[in-house]
């Protein structure tokens, strides 16, 4: 039996529509905030567990807790860095799309994000273990010193980026445990460098006079010195992913980085590729998830790795 829809009740769908779509824009401006698609970096705090298998399980509490303080971290600091720079984001061709640049979310709304970010961030630092909980606490009044003043030091802004990534992996290393791996943390701050330059070089080089008032420290760079800078730092981190494979207790030592170095150099030549051939490298995450070759590749990678760490509990 069909229902009678009545004048009123067709008004007022007119007028809830608009609202409820505005709502449903509003939750996702609220959202995008927190920078959700950049957790993936947060995924550091697991590296160093997942090289010693049997020896983390007892500590997978304090593992995840790390993981999730990281979580809110970094999201504090991304919404922390939008309110500082929301005047010369609206000057980014991309960055003015943010939403706090754009409008969608209004400075006071973001305010009340940052704040409830900080008081969940001091609550998970209460839980997580000791040492962790000092590494996150200088993690964030790094990145805090960052958005404030070192940014706009050229070389300095790229070195506090990567070790804002060294901090996560020290961190899931003290959580689950573990000694720390020096070449694994110079592995990854050397590939840090090398994205946050490569960022650097693809603003110079495709925003011009746009890129260089958004980024003062642009005017210290040039695109020929961040290619062999760049390159310098990639090679450094292949040589310390292969060193830092080739010393690990098996099931990974040896016969893992001759399994895995082959998916490493080949991720190193493909961001270059992307880089230096086709101007891309302005966001590493984005072109990490909609490159169909890094993401095949990296599937494949983790898959080897994968098998090898299922492999160390039969």
């Amino acid at each position: 039996m069909d229902h009678y829809v009545g004048p009123d009740r067709l008004a007022l769908d007119v007028v809830e529509g608009p609202i409820a779509a505005r709502r449903v824009r509003t939750s996702g401006a609220y959202v995008a905030l927190l920078r959700p698609r950049h957790w993936i970096k947060c995924s550091l705090v697991l590296v160093a567990p997942i090289t010693a298998p049997p020896e983390v399980i007892p500590h997978l509490g304090g593992i995840v807790l790390t993981l999730l303080a990281f979580l809110s971290a970094s999201s504090t600091v991304y919404v922390l860095n939008d309110l500082r720079d929301c005047a010369a984001d609206r000057l980014h061709p991309v960055k003015r799309l943010r939403p706090l640049a754009s409008g969608d979310v209004s400075f006071r709304g973001a305010v009340a994000v940052l704040v409830a970010l900080l008081l969940v961030t001091v609550g998970l630092l209460v839980a997580v273990p000791p040492l962790a909980a000092l590494i996150l606490g200088g993690y964030v009044l790094m990145n805090i010193w960052y958005t404030l003043a070192l940014k706009h030091q050229p070389l300095v802004d790229v070195s506090v980026v990567a070790a804002g990534f060294v901090l996560r992996v020290l961190a899931g290393a003290v959580a689950a445990g573990l000694d720390v791996q020096p070449l694994l943390l110079i592995c990854v701050y050397c590939a840090s460098v090398a994205l946050s330059l490569g960022k650097r070089r693809h603003e110079l080089a495709g925003l011009a006079l746009a890129g260089e008032r958004h980024r003062p420290a642009l005017s210290a760079y040039s695109v020929p010195f961040l290619d062999h800078v760049v390159v310098l730092n990639l090679v450094a981190a292949l040589m310390c992913y292969l060193a830092t494979m080739w010393q690990l207790k098996p099931p990974y030592g040896k016969v893992g980085a001759a399994l895995t170095f082959p998916f490493a150099a080949f991720h190193v030549t493909r961001y270059l590729q992307m880089l230096i051939v086709e101007r891309s490298g302005g966001d590493p995450v984005d072109d990490l998830m909609r490159d169909r070759q890094m993401r095949l590749n990296l599937g494949l990678w983790t898959a080897v790795l994968a098998s090898t760490f299922l492999a160390s509990f039969l």
